[in-house]
This record gives C-alpha cells, structure tokens and sequence, in this order.
C-alpha cells in the first residue's frame, strides 16, 4: 500500500511539472532562435489561406520571431528540397508534406531526427519509430460534388463506382499526390491496387494542381465530382455556402499531414521550436480552426460530421515500396510529365 501510494504521490508530482518542464523547454528554445537571428523558413504543402489561423496563433505566441510560410505542392516540395540537398544545402527548416515524399526524403538523407517532447500527446501511430517526421492533422479521402450538377443519388458511392462509364471525363483529381493510387494499395495489395488506378487511369481524370484549386473549380461548374478528396476542405466550402458537398465510401481512406526538420537546417533551434508549437494543444487548436483534422488527443475538428466519420474506422494509408516507385507509376498512367 505504501508503494502505491509513494507511485500515485510520483504520477501526481509529473503531472504538476511537466507544463513547466515543456515552458521551460520553450523558453530556451526562443532563447536559442533569437541568437540565429529570429526566423523560421517553413516549406509546406499548407496554402496561405488555411495557414493564417496557424500563422496568427504563433505569431501572437512568439512575436519576435519570424515565420516564413513558402506554399508548395507535394510534388513541387519534395522536387525543390531534392534540388537545393544536391547543391549544397536545403534552404528551409521545416517540411511540411504528407508521409510519402518525407519518407522518401528520409530515406535520401534530407531529413534530420527530431522527437518533440510533445509527441506523446498525439494520436497512437502518427510518427515516424525513427523520430524524423510527426504526423500533425489528419484528413479522410471522400467523393466531393456539385449539387446543382448532381443530385446526391448519382453520386458514386464506392471506388469501383468511379469506374463506372457514365463517370468518364467527369471526375477531377489532385494530381500532385498520388493517394489513388497509394490508398488502393493500402486497401487492396499491390496487385490489385495498381490494377484497380490502370482502370481509373483510363477514365479521362481532369487533372488538377493541389486540393483547394480541384475544389473552387468544381464548385464554378468545371466538372460535377471530385475523387479521393479532403473531407476537411470540401466541408469548409460547404461552411461558406459554396454549391458543394461529399459522401464517403464504405471504408474512408484517411491521410496524415506531417513535419519534419531538414539535416543540418540554418536554424535548428527555430525548427524545433516550430515543430512543437504544431503539436501543442495550441497550435492544434488553431489547425482545427483553420478546418483542419488534429491528431493531439483532446482537441475536436469544426464538424461533428466529420468527427463521426472518423469514428468509423477509417483506413490509414499505409503505402509500401517507396514513394517514388509509386509516384513513377501514377505519373506514368496518367500521362504526367
């Protein structure tokens, strides 16, 4: 008994100290960041827009620090930071991207460890065994529509739906992620994940560059459907009554946004400082109220909606055998130079 209570007294000490353990940890931190000179190059798949929120929130908390938001695509991301590794030196801190290309970056040599002390407090799974990436929202894969080009009875209902000919030429795509393709893997094997995207390949996708742009185009009448499309950014035109809404398949495919620091970055003590602002309870707060999915236990998204989806089990794309194999194979089937 007196053991127990000796354990329970020692539970109770942590969890008085460990606000100020992290407080203090920051505050060195910021310490460290003004001394290399109060600025932080963040490169992310993030638009500015949805990153205002977070911007704000840092800014408010750290206002002697400057925060450079560079926009990138995957695919643009993952070809710049390869490009400046080869000459020499990476010019931003942090990475913000989706698992794949950080994987793949990793397995390059462009990444450097870093295990945020507030890791923990993250849903179970969201980062990397190895410490070079901590995943910081997630977001489910679903079909989005314009209602007043579709009713929502003709909406497809599950991925071989999309396969369907009186959808040919009428689904659009992000075509810089190749998650089509890396999600059916996930969901179905190799074998049966490539053979299933050949036949998706064939159905004259409208190709599109990043989420948010697939999105207004589909909401200005370009196209009626959008596949294997962020719940989170369809919901927030829903929010702005944009002629837009979605449904789910079955199985949800869900993703993970992560970041990582560069090896060696211009300044250290700036990306680590930002990474573990991304996993506070605040930053996840100011995630959520730019629409996004937080992984931090505790923290709840804008929509009760998707809140329940995510309840439901969705599967997390788990894609093996390298980002480029299968970044090389989506390109190729869909004819992207």
């Amino acid at each position: 008994m007196r053991k127990f209570i000796m354990t329970m007294k020692t539970l109770a000490l942590l969890a008085l100290l460990l606000p100020s353990l992290a407080w203090a940890q920051s505050a060195d931190l910021l310490s460290q960041v003004k001394k290399e000179g109060g600025e932080i190059i963040l490169y992310t798949t993030m638009t500015v827009g949805d990153f205002a929120h977070f911007g704000k929130a840092f800014s408010e908390k750290y206002s002697g620090v400057n925060l450079r938001h560079v926009y990138l695509s995957s695919s643009r991301q993952t070809a710049r930071v390869m490009q400046e590794f080869r000459a020499g030196r990476v010019q931003g801190d942090v990475l913000g991207n989706s698992p794949e290309p950080l994987t793949y970056l990793k397995s390059q040599g462009v990444l450097g460890q870093y295990r945020s002390p507030e890791a923990k407090n993250l849903l179970s799974g969201a980062w990397d065994p190895d410490g070079f990436w901590s995943g910081i929202t997630t977001d489910l894969l679903v079909t989005g529509f314009n209602p007043r080009m579709l009713a929502k009875s003709g909406v497809p209902k599950s991925y071989d739906d999309y396969l369907r000919p009186q959808f040919k030429s009428q689904i659009a795509v992000n075509r810089g992620v190749p998650y089509p393709l890396t999600g059916m893997v996930s969901l179905r094997g190799d074998e049966q994940g490539v053979a299933y995207f050949k036949k998706l390949s064939q159905q004259d996708l409208r190709l599109v560059e990043g989420y948010s742009h697939t999105i207004n185009m589909m909401a200005a009448g370009e196209y009626p459907l959008t596949g294997f499309m962020q719940v989170s950014k369809l919901e927030a035109m829903k929010r702005k009554d944009a002629p837009v809404d979605w449904l789910p398949a079955s199985q949800p495919l869900a993703t993970i946004s992560t970041i990582a620091m560069v090896k060696n970055p211009l300044h250290p003590a700036g990306a680590q400082l930002l990474i573990d602002f991304y996993l506070s309870a605040e930053g996840q707060r100011a995630l959520a109220a730019a629409g996004k999915i937080p992984l931090r236990k505790g923290v709840r998204s804008l929509s009760k909606d998707i809140d329940q989806l995510m309840e439901a089990n969705p599967h997390v794309i788990r894609a093996e055998g390298g980002y480029d194999k299968y970044m090389k194979v989506f390109n190729e089937y869909l004819g992207i130079r």
